[in-house]
């Protein structure tokens, strides 16, 4: 059975059939000779600067559809802080209403209006026998500033 825990290598140079010749070992590598003209030569740089010029538009698109959305939402949640900030206020708002409602109502009642008119004002209220109804039968009359007397009356053919 082989042992395969050595640490010894492999000299592939050493068996005849793996060694390389001379010639193998410094040639250079062939190339192909340049058959392409000017006009091609130009045609392949332009359409590389074209690929590249596209490249970059898409990328230059792409980084600002980017910015937009990130610009979007830094604006939307600044909004959401200000819609929460007003909406607390709302609330506090008409909370301190509803209290200053209350304290109104309990200061106008009728009862505080009676008490306030007798004792700090000094009024009493009023007896049967104080109130006197009037009646005038002569009917409406105005004086202009001539002295000239106006009645109540329509006159038909006369047209403002």
């Amino acid at each position: 059975m082989a042992d395969y825990n050595r640490s010894e290598a492999f000299d592939y140079y050493a068996v005849p059939a793996y060694e390389p010749s001379y010639e193998e070992r410094t040639a250079q590598p062939k190339r192909k000779p340049n058959k392409k003209s000017a006009i091609q030569v130009r045609r392949e740089t332009l359409a590389s600067a074209l690929r590249a010029l596209k490249i970059f538009a898409v990328a230059v698109t792409i980084i600002s559809l980017f910015g937009a959305i990130l610009y979007s939402r830094v604006g939307l949640a600044k909004l959401e802080r200000e819609a929460v900030t007003l909406t607390s206020q709302i609330k506090d708002a008409e909370s301190e209403n509803t209290r200053l409602v209350m304290q109104l109502n309990s200061s106008i009642s009728r009862e505080n209006v009676e008490e306030y008119a007798v004792t700090v004002l000094g009024m009493q209220k009023l007896e049967r026998y104080q109130i006197h109804y009037f009646s005038d039968d002569t009917g409406d009359k105005v004086v202009m500033a001539g002295g000239e007397l106006a009645e109540n009356k329509v006159e038909a053919d006369r047209i403002d």
